[in-house]
């Protein structure tokens, strides 16, 4: 693996960082993930896509969802979505409101 240094915003890396810590993964290893989904996504059809994140699922040793699984965990993503933007909009909105 190579080394590289970046900057990104701090709301970002603590995304970054939450998410690790909810996976029990590192931190490189989760921004490791999110690019290469971004660039998987980005080129090949989404049939190709999909069948590299099943490669990769299964390399990991991570089982596939169910319906009602994938369901619940898609649900839970939006509603901490939702809590986040909402949560971002007041940091905002006290910052522009502080003289």
């Amino acid at each position: 693996m190579e080394k590289v240094e970046t900057k990104i915003s701090r709301d970002l890396m603590e995304a970054v960082k939450a998410r690790a810590s909810e996976e029990g993964r590192d931190s490189e290893d989760v921004v490791e993930d999110a690019l290469e989904r971004y660039l998987m996504e980005s080129s090949g059809s989404i049939v190709e896509v999909l069948e590299r994140m099943s490669r990769g699922r299964k390399e990991r040793g991570v089982e596939e969802l169910s319906e009602e699984e994938a369901m619940r965990l898609a649900v839970e993503e939006q509603h901490a979505w939702r809590r986040e933007r909402r949560e971002q909009r007041e940091r905002e909105e006290s910052r522009r409101s502080k003289p």
